[in-house]
């Protein structure tokens, strides 16, 4: 990975950012952590913006932990949590969602556990990731390898129609139903508001489940199609 090269009209613009943290009645106040959180935010705007795809969201490969870590001769802790403390001062705009499909699409699927296991490179996308989930009533599993998110398929479906509009939800629970009708099941035993705590204690075949969902989810749910094919997957 090359140093950051800035242009000189960047570096003027830089250079105003500065210098308004120390020329307006207010030298030496900035502490050693606020200057290096400053500069990293420097840093990784300009990163981002050089490896930001069309479709909003960021390319990993090329902002990883590891390589800024060489490039600026600190831990990949320190990267990770000067990230967090700078989304939350210097929030950048990114798409999550898509980036979350995109990586749903390398996901393992164990049909044993029926557990969803994913790598999620960047610790912002991650955060924004558990905090959607724990909205809709379910959990991420904690790994000793913070970047691994876990998760029962039964939430990431839950997950993924709360992405629709409530019409293709109406229909999703429709099609839910009739499918625990058919497997001998109670349907009184769905509760539509907590689908994927339903899916789990009623005991369902999630491929069957997947497949019968996929005419169903609509095409800009990124997330929904690549769970779905990961669900179906032989």
């Amino acid at each position: 990975m090359k140093y950051i090269a800035f242009s000189q009209e960047e570096k003027a613009e830089l250079f105003d950012e500065i210098a308004d943290c120390f020329f307006n009645a207010n030298f030496g106040q900035m502490s050693k952590s606020d200057i290096e959180l400053m500069m990293f935010n420097l840093y990784i705007r300009k990163l981002v913006s050089e490896n930001m795809r069309a479709d909003g969201t960021i390319d990993y490969s090329k902002c990883s932990d590891y390589k800024i870590s060489r490039e600026l001769g600190i831990t990949q802790q320190k990267v990770r949590n000067l990230k967090v403390k700078n989304q939350l001062i210097h929030p950048i705009q990114y798409n999550w969602k898509l980036a979350l499909a995109r990586l749903t699409e390398n996901a393992r699927y164990d049909k044993i556990t029926k557990k969803v296991m994913l790598n999620i490179p960047d610790p912002n996308l991650y955060l924004e990731i558990q905090n959607f989930i724990e909205e809709q009533g379910a959990y991420v599993e904690k790994q000793l390898n913070s970047k691994i998110l876990q998760l029962r398929a039964e939430y990431f479906i839950d997950l993924i129609l709360a992405l629709e509009t409530e019409e293709t939800r109406k229909k999703a629970v429709k099609v839910l139903k009739k499918q625990f009708k058919e497997d001998g099941k109670e349907d009184v035993a769905f509760d539509d508001r907590y689908i994927g705590k339903s899916l789990i204690d009623i005991g369902v075949n999630l491929t069957t489940i997947a497949a019968n969902l996929n005419s169903i989810i609509s095409p800009s749910n990124h997330i929904g199609v690549a769970l779905i094919k990961l669900l179906t997957k032989e």
